[in-house]
């Protein structure tokens, strides 16, 4: 899926969210005398906020295991993914006050990092990847079209050689 164009409504609308989703933080951390913390109103507020994205981004998978139950469009499904999904990594930071907290935290979140990053290259990669394919590999053919492709190219070897044969004579 490309990211162009038809993405707009859900960059402007995750950006918006994030804008304000972290101008109330650093409100709300200027205003409390222990400073941000997952524990609070507002970080419990980021915490189900970014939990519920990243539910939302994983029942993806589940949405394609399942396509007979047309739940939504499967555009709209790869666009929320993306988009909430990339939306859930500030806010699960925001709900934390960008602490780790205790061991077990830790390990999870670099978990999260380790999987946002690999989301980011994998949307990187299937952007820029088959321009470059197609750029590289003009004569890529697919599977399911090879029987026409190779009789056109046999009618084209056929009117070549006719070509030659009268050229000669």
């Amino acid at each position: 899926m490309l990211i162009d164009r038809t993405h707009r409504k859900w960059f402007l609308g995750s950006s918006g969210g994030l804008v304000v989703a972290t101008v109330a933080h650093v409100s709300c951390s200027l205003h409390s005398a222990q400073g941000p913390r997952g524990g609070s109103v507002v970080g419990l507020i980021y915490g189900s906020v970014g939990f519920a994205f990243m539910l939302f981004a994983g029942l993806l998978g589940l949405r394609k295991k399942f396509p007979i139950w047309r739940v939504g469009k499967a555009q709209t499904w790869m666009r929320g993914h993306l988009w909430l999904g990339f939306a859930s990594f500030p806010l699960i930071l925001l709900h934390g006050g960008f602490h780790f907290g205790g061991p077990l935290t830790r390990v999870l979140m670099w978990l999260f990092i380790i999987v946002f990053a690999s989301g980011i290259l994998g949307a990187a990669l299937q952007h820029f990847l088959p321009r470059l394919q197609t750029a590289q590999l003009p004569m890529e053919t697919i599977y399911e079209q090879i029987g026409r492709v190779r009789g056109q190219l046999a009618e084209e070897a056929a009117r070549l050689i006719d070509e030659s044969c009268a050229a000669l004579e």
